[in-house]
């Protein structure tokens, strides 16, 4: 059953990764211009991808409403474009890995080379847009860090979710039901 207890009160079981593959597809796509020539093959190619990843995840995303909604976008998507089941996939693997909590480094890393004028080169692999990361906050609370890792919180009251330089996020958590330690966020 891919089920074990660690300890006395806490449980590990495979994580569900719908939320890596589905970054990776918007990273493949975001890019593209639908008015380009082009445009639907690689487009296919991503949706084939995509549709991959999320069936390698699908076993630990049972009863994953998200997982769900995604295996129904890409069938949706496909049949739109008459993409193929079959066929080549695009590349999940990013070229550059990039420590995703270091801004400090990041900011620098995405800056322009200098010229001998001084300015910018833009185009060059220094001038290239930054990736962008994201955390998520669901149920009891389980949060997901940005490094992909899963946490589950037992709090009630207000808490820092985000803090940093760039963004505070505060929220709120409730118990579910009176006299229960299960909470979950409400602000």
């Amino acid at each position: 059953m891919g089920l074990v207890v660690v300890g006395e009160s806490q449980v590990h079981t495979p994580q569900c990764r719908i939320q890596k593959c589905t970054t990776d597809f918007v990273s493949l796509t975001s890019h593209l211009n639908p008015s380009l020539d082009g445009f639907d093959t690689e487009f296919c190619k991503a949706l084939r991808a995509y549709s991959g990843c999320t069936l390698r995840t699908a076993k630990s995303c049972r009863g994953n409403l998200v997982f769900h909604s995604a295996m129904l976008g890409i069938s949706d998507l496909m049949s739109q474009r008459n993409c193929s089941k079959d066929g080549p996939t695009s590349s999940t693997h990013p070229a550059v890995s990039i420590e995703p909590c270091n801004y400090h480094s990041r900011f620098h890393h995405h800056q322009a080379a200098p010229t001998a004028t001084g300015a910018g080169v833009p185009g060059s692999p220094e001038h290239a847009r930054p990736n962008f990361l994201f955390c998520g906050l669901f149920g009891d609370p389980h949060l997901r860090t940005f490094k992909d890792q899963f946490q589950t919180c037992k709090v009630e009251g207000a808490w820092p979710l985000i803090d940093n330089n760039y963004l505070s996020v505060q929220v709120t958590n409730v118990p579910v039901v009176q006299g229960s330690s299960a909470t979950a966020t409400n602000k």
